[in-house]
């Protein structure tokens, strides 16, 4: 019998992390059992399952789950050992776990300079594997490996080793034989502290670090019900000794008996009601899924599954079921043409299946996330604008939420192998791919660059967090010291509103769950009650309070200070133009420039003594954007830090004698951004996102309108994108542009219409 030491190091890891690395211990767990059946006498230290063991952010967006490396080496057992296995995991192969890791074997090394170390593959579920050989062994400096499964070659690696003998091989690979799992023991979790990694797991909840497909919260412990997979996908590690060339059993399941015995332990020794399952696809045989339901149900257990199920292999039944034992359904789509989804990625996927199964979500009420890829290699324009338009489709009808990733080649897949082959790589990088998913393409194909699909996500994203309504606008006033050529209110009659009237409309707003307002004109402080209604709305809760105004008033000191401490909490003046006969002739209004640009010294003062935003807004004309360098050299000058550049929209006063050619302002505008943009933040509003190619993040503050409510003097309750939607369309260019699944296109002024632009628009 030899006494093995089995480590579990703690992960430093980018707070992107994709899945579940908190989870990453459990395939220890199971390895140990093996070991332990085997006859040897094995210690487990795992960081996640001490006193302190924590999720604790570092520097640099790092994320260190379990303790301090020191910390960890501090407590490391005393007693020598015959042989260390050190867990290995995607996790740890990151490359600041990964180094971690080797300062970790130079310390056992010296420590116990004749131990062997053995880096041993612990089956932990999903997609979870990058490819590793002898170099990776080399680079952290461990002698020895175990590649795949531990189960079965495990034991005799390290009995091999503690009897002081050399195996042939340095690595040595576990593939899966037998029909079944049912002859394994069940993890050892009698040997890690369970109450100290139910801590653990706790802290992570309360760090809100989680993946969203499933709940850290405690009581809660992982499990495997099948492992492998009958599939395919080009990006998936799953089975990946078989894409090494090895042969062995596809997919295997844990009998009804023995799952019911996995689960009567955790619920009667452990006091677990409810587990994370971490099957690559649990539900690939249906009669398995059925079973595990049943043994839910009759112990009444609750249940998350992280990795995405096969729509098609659903029922309306199941999905029944699972409304009532757990609190999201997770499936997995990838892309929405039948040539990227069964050519291209190889799913063999029934694509009508994922609105059908979002269907039946809606009707019994379980949330349902359902994953989504962009950017495969051959993928055209017009493929990834289907999937874009088609997440966009099943969410807006069923409530789907939608996980946009890009499509990231993981070492050891077939996606992988033909990046490299192809030479596509823009980024060579296959990982540290936690932070890649849903950050960075890596690759790029003929009919699309990197940079274009990773604006593609940003625009869907944005669109995502703007869906629902949470910001109120309202328009407190019509009356103005100012007559703005462009204004959109400025045909209405002069009148302010009715207090009372907007009093409630902000209670009501609020009790909606709206969080954010906007008090606007007109201009709002020639309203008397603006004050009133400022105090209302931060009496009422909102988060956000945000005053516009023309700033003439604040050309008075005491006037910016009171606006500044009224509970606001961001001040935005609008200036139209960088010197006097500019501004005045937007503005129509003598001594409005001195005026205006005094407000805004004082504003910027005033506004960092009480920690209030500031900003400028500037609406573009024929007139002014020829200047928007000189603009911005006046915004410096100032100290502003932040500016909203608009174009004009078709209402109001505005008229298509007052907009700039929006392809020559755009310029102007890039131009600006170039030559202030380290020192300004710039928002461009109300411009198709293409007119801005390689400025595409300063546009997507404009698909925040679909979270706007609007409130007219006259109490008329509009949706703010809704109503910019009348005179906004779509032109030809845009069937073959991805951005438009976001972008509403161009705007047009009833004057401009004719038969040449009803043409032009496709009408």
């Amino acid at each position: 019998m030899a006494r093995l030491l089995l480590l579990q190091p703690p992960l430093l890891l980018h707070g992107a992390w994709i899945d579940y690395p908190v989870f990453a211990s459990v395939g220890l767990w199971q390895a140990a059992a093996a070991l332990r059946a085997g006859g040897h006498d094995v210690d487990v230290y795992d960081a996640f399952c001490l006193r302190t063991s924590a999720a604790i952010r570092e520097s640099g967006g790092m994320v260190r789950l379990g303790v301090p490396l020191s910390g960890y080496i501090d407590q490391l057992p005393t007693e020598r050992p015959d042989v260390i296995v050190i867990g290995n995991s995607p996790w740890l192969r990151a490359r600041p776990a990964a180094a971690e890791l080797g300062r970790l074997s130079n310390v056992l090394a010296l420590r116990w300079p004749d131990v062997p170390l053995v880096l041993a593959d612990c089956d932990v579920g999903g997609m979870h594997f990058i490819a590793w050989d002898e170099t990776d062994l080399d680079e952290i400096g461990i002698g020895w490996g175990q590649r795949y499964e531990a189960d079965r070659v495990l034991e005799p690696l390290c009995r091999l080793l503690a009897a002081g003998e050399r195996p042939q091989r340095r690595i040595v690979d576990g593939i899966p034989s037998g029909s079944d799992l049912d002859a394994l023991p069940l993890p050892a979790y009698d040997l890690v502290d369970f109450d100290a990694w139910q801590r653990f797991l706790g802290r992570v909840a309360a760090a809100g670090l989680s993946e969203e497909t499933y709940d850290p919260r405690p009581p809660l412990a992982a499990i495997k019900t099948s492992r492998g997979c009958v599939y395919r996908c080009n990006f998936c590690t799953s089975n990946a000794w078989a894409r090494a060339g090895h042969e062995g059993r596809d997919y295997r399941l844990v009998g009804t008996e023995r799952l019911g015995e996995h689960l009567d332990l955790l619920a009667e020794r452990y006091g677990i009601d409810r587990v994370v399952v971490l099957d690559e696809l649990v539900n690939v045989n249906p009669r398995h899924f059925d079973n595990l339901l049943d043994a839910l149900e009759a112990r009444n257990m609750r249940a998350d599954f992280p990795n995405g199920m096969r729509a098609d292999r659903l029922t309306e039944s199941q999905v029944e079921r699972l409304a009532r034992c757990s609190n999201l359904l997770s499936i997995s789509a990838e892309a929405a043409t039948e040539r990227v989804a069964n050519e291209v990625i190889g799913k063999r996927f029934d694509l009508e299946a994922t609105v059908r199964v979002a269907r039946w979500c809606k009707t019994h009420g379980l949330p349902l996330v359902v994953h989504w890829m962009i950017g495969q290699p051959s993928e055209t324009r017009a493929e990834i604008k289907t999937t874009l338009e088609t997440a966009w489709q099943v969410f807006e009808e069923t409530g789907a939420r939608p996980l946009l990733q890009f499509a990231t080649p993981i070492k050891g897949t077939a996606l992988h192998e033909e990046v490299t082959r192809r030479g596509l790589w823009t980024n060579r990088e296959d990982r540290d791919i936690g932070p890649l998913f849903q950050g960075a393409p890596v690759f790029e194909d003929c009919d699309w660059t990197a940079r274009e699909l990773h604006i593609a996500k940003q625009i869907f994203d944005t669109k995502l967090k703007a869906f629902e309504p949470k910001k109120v606008i309202m328009n407190t006033t019509y009356i103005c010291n100012n007559q703005c050529v462009f204004c959109a209110t400025g045909n209405r009659l002069p009148s302010h509103g009715d207090v009372e009237a907007q009093l409630r409309f902000l209670a009501d707003k609020r009790d909606a769950g709206f969080r954010y307002v906007d008090f606007d004109g007109g201009e709002p402080t020639t309203n008397p009650n603006l004050f009133r209604l400022l105090k209302t709305a931060k009496t009422l809760g909102y988060e956000q309070i945000n005053l516009t105004t023309n700033g003439r008033m604040m050309w008075v000191p005491k006037n910016a200070e009171k606006i500044a401490a009224s509970g606001i909490t961001n001040l935005l003046v609008s200036l139209h133009g960088p010197n006097e006969a500019i501004h005045e002739q937007q503005v129509q209004s003598k001594g409005a420039f001195g005026q205006t640009v005094a407000g805004i010294t004082n504003a910027v003062a005033a506004t960092k003594r009480h920690g209030v935003g500031f900003g400028v807004n500037v609406t573009l004309t024929k007139t002014n954007h020829p200047v928007l360098l000189e603009y911005g050299a006046l915004l410096d000058e100032l100290g502003v830090t932040m500016c909203n550049i608009q174009f004009v929209t078709p209402f109001g006063k505005a008229s298509a004698a007052t907009q700039p050619d929006p392809a020559e302002a755009a310029a102007a505008v890039m131009k600006l951004i170039d030559a202030y943009g380290e020192r300004i933040t710039f928002q461009v509003i109300n411009l198709p996102i293409c007119y801005m190619r390689g400025y595409e993040e300063h546009c997507l503050g404009d698909i925040y309108k679909m979270e706007r409510e609007m409130v007219f003097v006259s109490m008329e309750d509009v949706n703010l994108f809704d109503y910019l939607q009348s005179r906004r369309r779509h032109e030809k260019p845009c069937e073959s542009c991805f951005y438009s699944v976001a972008c509403e296109g161009f705007y047009y002024f009833p004057e401009e219409w004719n038969d040449e632009a009803a043409a032009r628009w496709g009408d």
